[in-house]
């Protein structure tokens, strides 16, 4: 049986990002509890795509060669943690355009949990945005509940965890549960209905 295999997108392109710190600790929790769990890391920085144009359709096009092992790499994963910073109470526009790449069914009908990070007390803006806009033409599942770390400078900064780390690492063990399972669940309803031929675009 095919191992379960879940990518992890980091939203951020600053050199030291919160979110790609984060990103290592929420590998560090899945892979404890769950070991048998492959794990995809997908850093924009690293990716440094281009911005989304109409060229990505046309077959020999620059952008189509650039994009096509990063879409292979997802393609191969059963569900996805996407975290984005909150940049001025919005998604981060490399975030938005990685999601606008995502047109050639990568991360079509598989469950996402949404992770949110906010060096204040924010953070609730960028979940809001990406519920509402973030999932229409890539047909991702984001999972009822959510992940947002506020005044994340402050979180799981020392071996020794704090009251505040233990209730942090609690709830996020219970939303990557969750992602593991239902990405081993929805799977089989996915490969077996999923039609993008017919319907590419979402109403």
């Amino acid at each position: 049986m095919k191992k379960t295999t879940i990518g992890i997108i980091i939203g951020s392109i600053r050199e030291k990002a919160e979110s790609a710190r984060m990103a290592a600790e929420i590998e560090k929790l899945i892979r404890a509890q769950h070991s048998e769990v492959v794990i995809e890391m997908f850093s924009l920085r690293e990716h440094d795509l281009p911005l989304w144009t109409e060229d990505k359709w046309k077959k020999e096009s620059e952008i189509k060669s650039l994009w096509h092992p990063i879409s292979a790499r997802l393609k191969a994963c059963d569900g996805f943690v996407v975290i984005s910073p909150e940049w001025a109470g919005m998604v981060p526009p490399h975030l938005k355009n990685f999601l606008l790449m995502c047109d050639g069914g990568e991360l079509a009908h598989k469950p996402g949990q949404l992770v949110s990070v906010s060096a204040g007390a924010g953070g609730a803006y960028p979940i809001a945005e990406l519920r509402m806009s973030g999932y229409k033409n890539n047909f991702i599942c984001w999972l009822p509940d959510h992940v947002i770390l506020r005044q994340v400078g402050d979180l799981f900064t020392s071996d020794t965890l704090s009251e505040r780390d233990s209730r942090t690492k609690a709830r996020i063990e219970y939303s990557m549960n969750f992602l593991v399972e239902m990405a081993q669940a929805m799977k089989p309803v996915w490969e077996k209905h999923q039609n993008l031929k017919s319907y590419k675009n979402g109403m």
